[in-house]
């Protein structure tokens, strides 16, 4: 009731507002008789009367929806109200709830699919460390290098992991600087070095040293770092190097990562940055978690550059990432 008697306020008071312009504007012209005002007044109660009567009932469920407690969010809102404003309250409610829902089931499967990336995370990890464990229980020849590659497969899954967890708040985490592409990539291949020496691949650097790029110089490291790896894995065994290349077209620079390894099946090509999905390479060749190139996508939109991938089987892969940058102009 108490809530009723506030929604109706304006209306009361513009009732009132009515009969008293009426009683001055009959004072002022000579106009006014007690009986006759009297009369008037007490019909316009009487309508009030019953036309807040014919609100308060057809509004009733409305309140009493508003008034009682929410024991779960997948309780109906729906009430028995025929009243528009009932209706469309009850309407809006509703698409409320669906987008709540919607948001909590997106959330849910996020954390599924954290959670589950962990999982594999951990299991990639147990791979390293017991490989370490032999190798330390019967140093062979090449012990020192042996270890050097496994140490160097959990840095990149430590990587890897970091990244991830930041890329929820990537955000708060950017800061767009002008690097020379030459440099960067350069040492990304001399950290990766023992990579591309265990597997036998040859990296070819066709990158001027005049050739810059804005992005994010440690998240743009982090994609380089996935297409090289990446690269070299599926390379090793069938293929010799791993060209990358960058050239500029109309104030644009494209990176290219070019191998001539085993290739991805056609049908898998458009969903290799799907979360999860490892198509037939990885599990013919293993240990793929299949989020290394959704992270790629993620952090390439939130970057502003786009990422496009050609493969044809049996011959190689290019990666395409297209960035705003150009050449140094003395």
């Amino acid at each position: 009731m108490k809530l009723f008697l506030r929604h109706m306020i304006p209306g009361i008071l513009f009732f009132a507002g009515q009969l008293a312009a009426l009683f001055l504007i009959l004072w002022l012209y000579d106009l006014y008789r007690p009986a006759a005002f009297f009369y008037i007044a007490l019909l316009n109660g009487i309508a009030l009367l019953i036309y807040l009567s014919y609100r308060f009932f057809s509004m009733l469920p409305l309140f009493k929806r508003l008034q009682t407690p929410i024991q779960s969010v997948a309780e109906p809102i729906r009430g028995d109200s025929d009243e528009p404003l009932a209706a469309a309250v009850e309407h809006f409610l509703e698409r409320q709830q669906t987008v709540f829902r919607n948001s909590l089931f997106a959330e849910r499967r996020k954390e599924k699919e954290r959670h589950r990336y962990v999982d594999q995370w951990i299991h990639q990890m147990k791979t390293p460390l017991s490989v370490i464990e032999l190798i330390l229980e019967h140093p062979g020849e090449h012990f020192q290098a042996d270890l050097r590659h496994e140490v160097d497969r959990m840095r990149i899954g430590l990587d890897q992991m970091l990244y991830s967890s930041r890329l929820e708040a990537i955000e708060t985490d950017l800061k767009a600087e002008r690097s020379n592409l030459r440099t960067l990539v350069a040492g990304l291949i001399n950290q990766e070095k023992r990579l591309f020496v265990k597997n036998k691949v040859y990296p070819k650097l066709e990158i001027a040293t005049d050739v810059y790029v804005y992005t994010d110089t440690k998240w743009f490291r982090f994609v380089l770092l996935q297409l090289i790896t990446n690269a070299v894995k599926y390379t090793a065994g069938h293929g010799h190097e791993v060209v990358i290349r960058a050239v500029e077209q109309a104030g644009q620079i494209i990176v290219t990562v070019q191998d001539d390894g085993v290739g991805i099946p056609k049908r898998d090509v458009p969903r290799v940055f799907n979360a999860f999905f490892t198509g037939e390479n990885g599990r013919r060749y293993g240990e793929s978690t299949g989020m290394g190139l959704y992270f790629v996508s993620q952090i390439c939109l939130k970057l502003g550059h786009t990422i496009e991938i050609e493969s044809v089987e049996g011959e190689g892969t290019t990666c395409r990432l297209i960035l705003v940058g150009g050449k140094q102009h003395d």
